[in-house]
């Protein structure tokens, strides 16, 4: 008997494996696909699928945090990382050229019945005065923006919680969340992949010598589902166990995602640094609410009029008598308006400071590299285990369907 008469022979038990393998392959990779989407839940009524990772979007977040950024740096740490004086030269090039243009704002005012004796008086004062005034509220500016600064960093936790913030934002932006594991574990979810057709090729073999001796109509339907839960359960173990490196003769076995711990940390300190903790996003967040920025201000007011009532000194009462009561008053008040708005839009020479103080790609890259193997586990972990038996039954019950449709053809 020559091949061909040999294949046309046994055509029907050669296809056994290859349809295993077949099965395996599909069933896993929709498994991945699953896990991911759709973002929105998609059905009619309580019928039918979420992706599981969007399903669970706030609790994966929180579990991603806990696992990464909470074990290895916490908002104490950075804002120590912070050298004041930086920041306040960083801030200080965006305040000074309005400093010496705010007193002559004060004066342009005008009554109702006309300029005010005390803005002749001003515009009358020797430029010497004007000058003395100006510099030294130049010169208290370094003083009161260090304040400012370090009364902030000793409150930081009452403006801002980092960690909430991640969770938050990776709640809200499903896709991103989606992403960051797709990217991560993007070798892990291939081997899930193609390990439908390296296991589900051997898997067959069997199959097809029982089917031969035994051509009951149960057996294709049973041994295809049994295929596709052993494909898609066998596959999401090997990617996350065991858990350190294990001879077995010639061969050290270890879990894949594990075998890549430094090169997955490296991408959570770039996704970490670009997407999750910037100064701008940290800036943002202390300026969010209302109770944030009440109390911002209220800093930068006090500064600003403890700063000016310093820069005066002798001259304060001629100050007075130039500008009047009411217009010296209001000194203060428009200098920290005019700072508190410059500090709600920070320009791009501190943000880059704040950035390159913090570290985060580094610190993140290192931090979570040198974690223990069961702790680091728990980063891919979390998007297996949830739902988990449901993608393996929904393998198996696939694998049932196609072995029915296998034996209903060679039947």
């Amino acid at each position: 008997m020559d091949i061909l008469d040999f294949i046309d022979k046994y055509w029907a038990y050669l296809s056994i494996p290859a349809v295993s393998a077949i099965v395996g392959y599909g069933t896993n990779w929709l498994a991945v696909k699953m896990m991911m989407y759709p973002v929105e839940f998609v059905g009619a009524g309580p019928i039918g699928w979420q992706g599981v990772v969007p399903a669970n979007a706030e609790k994966m977040a929180n579990l991603l945090v806990d696992h990464s950024l909470r074990k290895v740096l916490t908002q104490q740490e950075l804002i120590e990382r912070v050298e004041p004086d930086k920041l306040v030269d960083a801030l200080q090039h965006r305040i000074d050229p309005f400093i010496e243009d705010i007193v002559d704002e004060v004066l342009s005012e005008t009554s109702n019945y006309g300029v005010r004796v005390g803005n002749l008086i001003w515009a009358a004062a020797p430029g010497a005065l004007k000058g003395r005034v100006y510099a030294e509220v130049r010169k208290n500016m370094p003083a009161l923006l260090a304040r400012a600064v370090q009364d902030v960093s000793d409150n930081l936790d009452d403006f801002v919680d980092l960690n909430q913030i991640i969770v938050a934002k990776l709640g809200r932006d499903k896709r991103l969340l989606i992403d960051i594991f797709l990217t991560a574990a993007q070798k892990e979810f291939k081997f899930i992949e193609r390990s439908g057709l390296y296991f589900g090729l051997p898997l067959g073999i069997p199959v097809m010598f029982a089917w031969y001796y035994f051509p009951v109509w149960w057996l294709l339907p049973l041994f295809g589902m049994l295929v596709g839960y052993i494909t898609n359960a066998l596959a999401m173990y090997l990617i996350q166990k065991p858990l350190r490196p294990v001879k077995i003769g010639p061969l050290t076995i270890q879990g894949l995602f594990l075998k890549r711990q430094k090169e997955v940390s490296a991408y959570f300190g770039k996704v970490f640094a670009n997407e999750l903790i910037t100064a701008e996003i940290m800036m943002a967040e202390v300026l969010k609410t209302e109770r944030s920025l009440d109390r911002v201000h209220e800093l930068v007011q006090r500064e600003v009029n403890h700063a000016i009532e310093d820069s005066q000194g002798i001259f304060k009462p001629i100050t007075v008598l130039s500008l009047g009561p009411t217009e010296y008053a209001k000194v203060g008040r428009i200098i920290s308006e005019r700072a508190f708005a410059e500090i709600l839009r920070p320009d791009k020479r501190s943000l880059r400071y704040l950035d390159e103080a913090f570290d985060i790609e580094n610190t993140i890259a290192d931090r979570v590299g040198n974690l223990p193997p069961a702790e680091f586990f728990e980063l891919i972990h979390p998007v297996i285990a949830e739902d988990e038996w449901k993608l393996i039954a929904i393998g198996a019950l696939l694998g049932l369907g196609a072995g029915w449709w296998q034996w209903a053809l060679l039947a």
